[in-house]
């Protein structure tokens, strides 16, 4: 995992966010790297660090709620 952390520290530097930063939330796309995945599996976990306390975050940057709320849904 310190791999894991130094990568996601790395993005964090090139876009000026931060993972789990309630103010400006870096959210992470995470796709399976399997070629051919399983039935019933999702492919694909979307805003990976959205949480209830990066919500408001999203919300005020984008100036849009609604769009929020559909993302932590």
């Amino acid at each position: 995992m310190p791999a894991m952390k130094e990568h996601v520290e790395d993005v964090e530097c090139l876009t000026g966010k931060g993972f789990g930063a309630k103010d400006n939330p870096l959210l992470i796309s995470v796709r399976s790297g399997a070629a051919v995945s399983m039935p019933g599996m999702m492919d694909t976990v979307l805003h990976l660090g959205l949480n209830k306390n990066t919500l408001s975050g999203l919300a005020e940057q984008t100036g849009n709620h609604r769009f929020a709320l559909d993302s932590y849904r």
